[in-house]
């Protein structure tokens, strides 16, 4: 007879559509359950592949960032045998689990760990460490994106033991890797932070200059769409310059990855490394660029390149118009650190980890 399954309950925020493949994954190891209380429920053929189970639990929001959830989130808690839970300190039920007496599940954070965000870059606004070692101390286990934070808080006196390390990544379609490079990329949200338009300019002065640049295909939607439009249609650059819109689906934005010889984003390093390294595409960005770690996984001149006052954009582009094949090679080191360290598997088995870790204590 098989062994019964964990039963654990996720209080996340919302279900975003990347995080579907690792949460299958990990509900292969327990019978899981999604929680969340902002955005909406995942369409019906989206949910006919998920493998774990999802439960809303609608939610007051108040000063713009405290999260109260309206259901009685404890009672609900009990029905499971290990509770995981945001790092946001602003979600006020959820961070206060650990802290009720008479709680008896098991609790794990699954969070950043550090701040970051566009105004201030990651783990540069240290004036909310103190309570985060408090409440990430309090749980039983937590798991970090990177080993950053483990290392901090192990320094600010944490036992190392209880954390764990779920390397953020997203799947890749398969298949994909070997179609032509002919391409350069841009994938995100067009917001000014991310530097988009300083793309565009150096784009531009490098065409200026004579050189053969590949076609820049910019997939995502957002406040500077129309601008980069105009731009473009301003700039003679509409056989160049390509503005694909937001592209969700996995095969059809797994096309553009695979043709691109390297993929640019000046001022943001998110997620879309990860997915980059997947495709074997180096990424390329600046060294001080907003990140939620995702930057420590490109390794300057292997996995991509980070830019700097030694090393310009325009530099970059102009060295892709002359040494493509340098890229290319490149690529082969981004697809091979992602098969060793990034797969969806190696986020799912460091969540499954800490579970499995803070189930046993519990019982001890």
């Amino acid at each position: 007879m098989s062994e019964k399954k964990l039963k654990v309950l996720f209080l996340h925020n919302t279900l975003p559509h990347y995080r579907i493949p690792i949460w299958n994954l990990l509900a292969e190891k327990c019978d899981l359950t999604i929680a969340y209380s902002e955005g909406k429920s995942l369409p019906e053929h989206i949910e006919k592949t998920c493998k774990f189970k999802t439960l809303f639990l609608p939610a007051w929001r108040f000063l713009g960032r405290v999260v109260i959830q309206k259901t009685r989130i404890l009672k609900i808690t009990s029905q499971y045998d290990v509770i995981l839970g945001t790092g946001n300190i602003t979600w006020l039920k959820v961070v206060s689990l650990p802290w009720i007496p008479w709680m008896k599940t098991p609790f794990v954070f699954w969070s950043l760990g550090v701040s970051a965000s566009y105004d201030k870059g990651y783990d540069e606004c240290k004036r909310w460490d103190w309570l985060r070692k408090i409440l990430y101390n309090r749980a039983d286990a937590c798991i970090f994106y990177t080993d950053y934070p483990v290392k901090k808080y192990t320094d600010m006196g944490m036992n190392p033991d209880k954390m764990f390390v779920a390397p953020n990544t997203v799947a890749v379609a398969e298949n994909l890797q070997n179609a032509e490079k002919n391409s350069l990329l841009f994938v995100g949200s067009l917001y000014p932070q991310k530097g988009i338009g300083d793309l565009l300019s150096a784009y531009k002065e490098v065409l200026s200059r004579g050189k053969k640049l590949p076609i820049l295909n910019i997939l995502g939607a957002g406040t500077e769409f129309e601008k980069l439009q105009n731009y473009i249609r301003e700039n003679d650059l509409s056989e160049q310059i390509f503005l694909r819109g937001a592209i969700y689906d996995i095969q059809e934005k797994g096309k553009y990855f695979a043709q691109a010889i390297a993929c640019i984003s000046p001022k943001q390093a998110g997620l879309t490394v990860q997915e980059s390294l997947g495709y074997g595409v180096p990424f390329i960005t600046h060294e001080k660029a907003k990140t939620g770690g995702e930057i420590f996984d490109i390794k300057h001149g292997e996995t991509g390149l980070l830019l700097s006052e030694k090393l310009t954009l325009q530099e970059v582009l102009t060295d892709i118009a002359e040494n493509p094949s340098r890229y290319s090679k490149m690529g082969e080191k981004a697809r091979a650190y992602y098969e060793s360290f990034r797969k969806p598997e190696d986020m799912a088995n460091g969540a499954w980890q800490a579970i499995q870790y803070a189930y046993q204590q519990c019982r001890q």
